[in-house]
């Protein structure tokens, strides 16, 4: 009896002692650790300093070169898919539906440039043209691959007479949406617009 009694508390002790641990170690860019029995998770994520600096370094050279972020953008994506032809596209639709495209999928999302879309639409429909014009070049800069915000700010443009302005956007618009299917929405309005900025 008194050896089962000796065992009993011997493995109550071992039990209730404080398991040994290491610090908690993650290897990936974004990972879970846990670290002892008190259900603690540390997750990391992030890029390391080598990816920083180079990413750092990038970013200078851009800035001191004074280049065009879209341009550079254009130039990424072009890298990205020679890297990767499978590589998911992201086009627009005339009313901001995103079009994700790889190989063998097509995936339309109504996100933030559909809500932008209506945004513009109802600033268009009450004639709110210095506001239409600021969410119109905010949407040009956030999502420069979206082409009816050009059509926006370019209409708006032209019914505050500023006709340089207007014919610029819209013509950027005509080039860039060339027959294009999914802007088939904004199209009539896009020609009649130019043929009066162009009178």
């Amino acid at each position: 009896m008194k050896i089962l009694a000796s065992f009993l508390c011997l493995l109550a002790g071992a039990a209730y002692a404080e398991p040994q641990t290491g610090p908690a170690t993650a290897n990936d860019a974004c990972s879970v650790a846990n670290t002892g029995n008190n259900n603690i998770f540390t997750i990391t994520c992030g890029i390391g300093k080598q990816q920083g600096d180079a990413l750092l370094k990038i970013m200078n050279k851009i800035l001191a070169n004074h280049l065009d972020p879209d341009a550079v953008m254009a130039k990424l994506n072009e890298i990205l898919h020679a890297v990767n032809p499978n590589a998911p596209k992201v086009t627009y639709t005339f009313d901001g539906s995103e079009r994700l495209e790889s190989p063998g999928r097509s995936i339309n999302i109504l996100g933030e440039a559909g809500e932008a879309f209506r945004q513009m639409e109802g600033r268009e429909q009450r004639k709110e043209w210095p506001a239409l014009i600021k969410l119109s070049m905010a949407e040009i800069n956030a999502h420069p691959e979206w082409l009816t915000p050009y059509v926006f700010a370019g209409e708006a443009q032209l019914m505050l007479g500023h006709k340089p302005e207007a014919i610029e956007l819209l013509g950027t618009a005509e080039k860039r949406i060339a027959g294009n299917p999914d802007y088939d929405g904004i199209q009539p309005l896009l020609r009649s617009l130019l043929a009066a900025a162009r009178r």
